[in-house]
């Protein structure tokens, strides 16, 4: 089987402001990942909608913004 996209990359690009240092923790806490790159794909790593709505709540609870339609147009972290 080909390794996975995620698994292949070696190089991660790190948040730059407190907003993606956020939603990579979230991510990685949801997804079970260490650290997602600003631009992994959510769905790419192993998140669906399920994962998505969790993701959702949480960022929610944090005092921001953010509908399920976004998380299917703005795929990565960096979006």
């Amino acid at each position: 089987l080909p390794v996975p996209l995620a698994a292949a990359k070696s190089e991660v690009r790190e948040p730059s402001n407190e907003r993606e240092a956020l939603l990579a923790e979230v991510w990685a806490e949801v997804l079970g990942v260490k650290r997602p790159s600003m631009d992994d794909n959510f769905f790419a790593l192993g998140g669906d909608s399920i994962k998505a709505i969790q993701v959702v709540a949480r960022i929610q609870n944090a005092g921001f913004t953010v509908e399920m339609a976004d998380f299917f147009q703005y795929q990565t972290i960096e979006a």
